[in-house]
């Protein structure tokens, strides 16, 4: 991980990835994460965060499950 000279934030991300199975909502992500903080797409369709996904503890919950076979990105950025 680097650090910015004088700034203690890594300039790296996390990123998870996820294959919908057309039944599971919940996907794990890192503890300290929250809505403002991750960037979540599914299929190539960024969600919205609240309305599409909520977040509690190190889970990530989606209204409804992905479709089986799509692919589930979520970028976890700095925190």
């Amino acid at each position: 991980m680097r650090y910015l000279p004088g700034f203690k934030v890594p300039t790296s991300v996390n990123r998870r990835n996820f294959t919908g199975d057309g039944s599971t909502t919940g996907f794990t992500i890192t503890g300290g994460m929250t809505v403002d903080k991750l960037i979540v797409d599914v299929n190539g369709v960024v969600q919205l965060p609240t309305t599409n996904y909520t977040i509690s503890g190190t889970t990530l919950t989606f209204d409804s499950a992905p479709v089986s076979g799509h692919t589930i990105h979520i970028i976890e950025l700095p925190v």
